[in-house]
């Protein structure tokens, strides 16, 4: 569940891309500077952040990144190596001559397994600049680094059969973000400015609902008045849809926070479930159900509720999850919020195999990570091997409120909601 020392991806990126500005400002000899690891990969844990680099003179350029960060941070160093501690994170860094950088950049970007795999396929012993050629030595296209695990991915790759992955560029709207209503940091409108900046085609508010366990949730007495901000800024910001959203809990009966008449007069209604209440795997099981049944439930939001680094999430029965979300037209999310990282790599492949509607979404509480957390959660796609025809947010705005139409209009369950 977790590594010793090991960082959300959120904190990983945040060291990495101020260490990647502070070598690239301070050292023009070292080209290509790219990420590799944990990070390359998308992985929700990085145990060390690595950097691959390419130099005419490696020995050179590592005594010069070994200057920049302090003889007193520096733990290994070789001529082309070196391991650091940068902001109490592990960092490597490797720098290779121009003609090993791909080979290089391969090995240090993994996964061990994928390494193996090919090694076992007969890659040669050699060094390659790019990892094309890599790939090509052995008669492969390039994977992708999400999907390197050897889950598959060579084999694929060989019958070309590897499949046109979910990119950032094909998400037209995000549907889940919290304001001030709830415990957002940002009001609404910069939550919104943020999202045009972006270009998005339509994105969704979606505050907390009255009964959730976070630091302030929106109350039933100001549902309306969020409403109506909503309306004023739909008049300022006319090449953007926004609908107006909530985020219901499941409570512990399996009925929703709001009542039914509540719900419906929303645009998008998500449904999380966030207290355990101490229930078994059948239960909590029972409570996603419930709402994935429920003619007003879009989205069921985080479905395991992982912490990540802290909890593995709830311990659902993910067959039934999907069976059932599949059958009910319920879109499950893919989180992109790096505590939450949900549904994971290997489940969001499940989901789509049964036929299941994926939503990519930031779950953003704060305007500047809107974009990053959205990068997140199209990673998490990726590792699942998750193309756009499975994405709910990569279609246009009349097919997201068909979506939204047809499970109120053929929801087969009528799934009381709390009436307090």
């Amino acid at each position: 569940m977790t590594r010793a020392g090991a960082l959300t991806l959120n904190r990983a990126w945040d060291i990495c891309d101020r260490l990647t500005a502070s070598i690239t400002a301070t050292r023009p000899d070292i080209v290509a500077l790219a990420p590799a690891g944990d990070l390359r990969r998308g992985e929700p844990l990085v145990t060390s952040i690595v950097l691959v680099g390419s130099a005419d003179d490696p020995a050179t350029a590592i005594a010069g990144i070994a200057s920049l960060i302090g003889s007193s941070q520096v733990r290994t160093r070789s001529d082309r190596h070196l391991t650091a501690v940068v902001e109490r994170a592990r960092v490597e860094i490797r720098v290779a001559p121009h003609d090993r950088y791909g080979s290089e950049l391969f090995l240090a970007t993994g996964s061990a397994s994928h390494v193996d795999a090919m090694q076992r396929r007969g890659l040669p012993d050699r060094g390659f600049a790019t990892e094309a050629e890599l790939y090509d030595s052995v008669g492969l296209p390039f994977i992708t680094p999400e999907l390197r695990h050897a889950t598959g991915e060579i084999e694929a790759a060989a019958d070309h059969r590897l499949p046109a992955l979910l990119e950032v560029r094909d998400m037209r709207g995000d549907l889940h973000m919290h304001s001030v209503y709830s415990d957002g940091r940002d009001p609404i409108e910069t939550m919104i400015a943020g999202c045009h900046a972006l270009g998005y085609e339509y994105i969704a508010i979606t505050d907390h609902s009255a009964g959730a366990m976070a630091s302030r949730t929106l109350g039933r007495d100001e549902i309306a008045e969020q409403r109506d901000e909503i309306h004023a800024l739909r008049e300022k910001y006319t090449g953007l849809t926004i609908l107006h959203g909530v985020e219901v809990d499941i409570m512990a009966d399996g009925r929703l926070d709001f009542p039914d008449e509540t719900l419906a007069s929303f645009d998008i209604v998500l449904a999380s479930l966030h207290e355990h209440h101490n229930h078994d795997a059948r239960t909590l099981t029972e409570r996603s159900l419930a709402a994935i049944r429920h003619p007003l439930v879009n989205i069921l939001s985080h479905p395991a509720n992982r912490l990540v680094g802290h909890s593995d999430g709830y311990p659902l029965d993910f067959d039934a999850v999907y069976d059932a979300a599949a059958e009910y037209g319920t879109a499950l999310e893919i989180d992109g919020a790096p505590m939450h990282i949900d549904l994971d790599g290997e489940r969001a492949r499940a989901a789509a195999a049964a036929g299941v509607t994926l939503a990519v979404d930031s779950d953003c509480h704060r305007v500047e990570a809107l974009a990053r957390q959205m990068r997140f959660g199209v990673g998490t796609a990726r590792r699942g091997w998750i193309g756009r025809e499975s994405v709910l947010n990569t279609r246009p705005l009349n097919d997201i409120l068909a979506f939204i139409v047809a499970k109120r209009r053929g929801g087969r369950a009528s799934g009381s909601s709390r009436s307090g």
